[in-house]
């Protein structure tokens, strides 16, 4: 404390230096050790302004001791007590009043406060320091506790930091007052940013009004009314992102309290979850297809109420609300010749704890008639073995039932019209053989003359017409006889063991006298004589005597007909080449089909039934062999056909 006129300093130095002021601020009582400190006559003080006398000078940096200081003494406003010190500069000096006895603490905050006579100040003064001096001790006492307090606020502090809550404080103007570090970090925004703008800014424009007149009860709650409130909304951020938030509000007194868990996350599963389930309901909509589930780990009966998807309560034709799929009701639409079935079906899944299928029919309650297909699987919990429920897909499978129903009549009647049509010409090729063998050995007859000259020549020349046109007529019989026996595989093979090269030459001895009155020269130069399979003589001479009699109908005078055999990997092939008109590539996947023909100017000169190749083609894959043609128009025809040295095990054996 520094002075501007110091006096002798009094005997009794250990008085204290007190003054009581009263309450406009005026020197009521200034002890002598002030008067003293000061150099003043502390009886000339009283009755002055305090203010007109001194100034008071505070300590650096404690503005607020100041303030503290006038509002005790002149505004009479009482705060929490403690101790105080100050500078105080003589400005001037001044009588008998009522006074008033402040204390402060080094914050300015009033300590005491009393009105009294003039005559008990120095006692009132003494009492208050003697006071003050005890809770100093006191204080001094419970200094743990102080720290043990102290530390609790520190680690609050340290908790409201780490967790990852947003927490926050704002006025009922929705002005912040204060946010936690979580709440800066998910939001983007520091404090002083937050504080530019209510709370209601944050809130995504197409919520804020929605969520504004919820906000509208804490807001507007009533003084000494507690009142919470939840809610959800997306939040913008700093970045211009958003993110959804949880929020609870909570108003006391003139604050509202918030705390918000960010539940974007949460949110995008949702919508993700959400996304697949409609695409699971339109997926089984396309199919339409639904899921179900029963729970079992209660007795299964009658009563037991399934948990079926949209999509099977279409498939029953009932609605979701009118209906309750407890297992006596679905059982009630099903067929009686169903029912009994379906049940052992679902009894032995959960007896033996593992999948199934089942498929029936059921009537819808408009009496119509629907086909389904349900797959259920049996769940069992690891740990006991027990079962713990059903569950699985119901599928409506009426339209391909349906199908499936006539395609098989259509197969039947068209396996049944193919059978009859086999019959019908087995029964008529048998009934015109024998007249025709008749007539072909009459005419054989007559045409030798085998009982007496024939008068007529020209007789002889019909006779011989019509021996040609029956034995045709028997060859195109014996054709569709062996396609028939064939199509319906009563084709029965006789193998033996053949020499490949001795029935080549036979073959090419029969047809000889055609090539020669068509002038086409057969070359066989390359036929070995040790090669040996087990095959049908009969198939694989019809084989070649068509091969080679196509070859040679179809080429033109002083053309060449080509036949060759050699050994291939695992049996032999046998190729008949030719120069005649050739195939077009169009036509070649067509020319082994029954009664298939190329037509052209020159094949319509040549009789034929169209079923020499298709016989051909058959007889060959019969032994397990292959046939291919390459032919080109105009230039001819190869024909390769590959057998092997035995009939594979799957074939009939003679």
């Amino acid at each position: 404390m520094t002075q501007k006129r110091r006096t002798a300093q009094p005997e009794q130095s250990h008085d204290m230096m007190r003054c009581v002021v009263d309450g406009a601020g005026q020197l009521l009582f200034v002890s002598p050790a002030l008067g003293w400190a000061l150099g003043l006559n502390a009886g000339v003080l009283r009755g002055r302004a305090l203010s007109s006398i001194v100034d008071i000078i505070l300590p650096r940096g404690e503005d607020k001791m100041q303030s503290g200081f006038y509002e005790a003494v002149l505004l009479r406003q009482h705060r929490d007590p403690v101790a105080m010190s100050a500078r105080v500069d003589i400005v001037d000096v001044g009588a008998d009043a009522p006074y008033s006895v402040v204390w402060l603490d080094p914050e300015g905050r009033l300590q005491k406060q009393k009105q009294n006579d003039f005559g008990t100040a120095a006692r009132e003064f003494a009492l208050f320091i003697s006071e003050n001096q005890q809770k100093a001790e006191k204080a001094a006492a419970q200094k743990p506790d102080l720290d043990y307090i102290s530390n609790t606020d520190s680690e609050l502090r340290h908790f409201l930091n780490l967790t990852s809550d947003l927490l926050g404080v704002y006025r009922r103007d929705m002005s912040f007052v204060r946010v936690n570090p979580a709440f800066n970090r998910v939001i983007g925004y520091t404090d002083a940013e937050l504080k530019m703008f209510p709370f209601v800014d944050l809130i995504h424009a197409d919520e804020r009004d929605h969520i504004l007149g919820v906000m509208q009860k804490v807001i507007h709650a009533p003084e000494g009314e507690e009142v919470r409130i939840d809610f959800e909304c997306r939040v913008r951020c700093k970045d211009g992102t958003f993110r959804w938030v949880d929020w609870v509000h909570k108003v006391t007194g003139e604050y509202v309290y918030i705390v918000g868990r960010d539940v974007t996350d949460i949110k995008q599963h949702e919508v993700a979850l959400e996304r697949r389930e409609q695409q699971l309901s339109e997926a089984q909509k396309i199919g339409r297809m639904g899921h179900w589930y029963l729970d079992a780990t209660q007795a299964v009966d009658a009563r037991s109420v399934m948990e079926w998807s949209d999509q099977i309560y279409n498939i029953f034709g009932v609605e979701k609300g009118n209906f309750t799929p407890a297992i006596g009701n679905v059982s009630a639409m099903l067929l009686k010749r169903d029912l009994r079935r379906v049940y052992q079906v679902f009894q032995r899944a959960m007896i033996r704890k593992r999948d199934y299928e089942v498929e029936f029919a059921l009537r819808r309650p408009g009496g119509e008639l629907r086909y389904v297909r349900c797959e259920g699987r049996c769940k069992v919990n690891p740990r006991t073995g027990e079962k713990e429920a059903l569950f699985g897909i119901m599928q409506d499978i009426t339209e391909r039932t349906r199908h499936e129903k006539a395609l098989r009549e259509a197969k039947d009647a068209a396996e049944s019209a193919y059978a009859s049509k086999t019959r019908f010409l087995a029964n008529m090729s048998h009934e015109l053989r024998t007249p025709l063998n008749a007539i072909i050995g009459f005419s054989e007859m007559i045409q030798r003359q085998l009982l007496g000259p024939v008068g007529n020549a020209r007789y002889l020349e019909y006779v011989g017409g019509i021996r040609q046109s029956g034995e045709h007529l028997l060859d195109l019989i014996n054709d569709i006889l062996d396609m028939s026996k064939i199509e319906i595989g009563k084709y029965e093979l006789y193998v033996e063991e053949l020499n490949v090269g001795k029935i080549i030459r036979l073959a090419i001895h029969m047809v000889e006298g055609r090539a020669h009155e068509s002038q086409v020269r057969l070359v066989s130069d390359d036929i070995p004589d040790d090669i040996q399979i087990m095959a049908d003589r009969r198939a694989i001479m019809q084989v070649l005597l068509n091969l080679m009699s196509n070859a040679v109908k179809f080429t033109k005078e002083g053309g060449t007909v080509d036949i060759r055999c050699f050994r291939e990997l695992g049996g032999v092939a046998i190729v008949v080449s030719d120069t005649g008109i050739g195939i077009p590539k169009d036509k070649l996947d067509v020319v082994t089909l029954p009664f298939e023909q190329v037509s052209s100017e020159f094949t319509r000169n040549h009789e034929g039934t169209g079923l020499g190749l298709a016989i051909t083609k058959d007889l060959i894959e019969l032994h397990g062999g292959t046939l291919d043609i390459d032919s080109e128009v105009g230039v001819g025809t190869t024909v390769t056909v590959l057998l092997p040295d035995r009939l594979p095990e799957s074939r009939p054996a003679g």
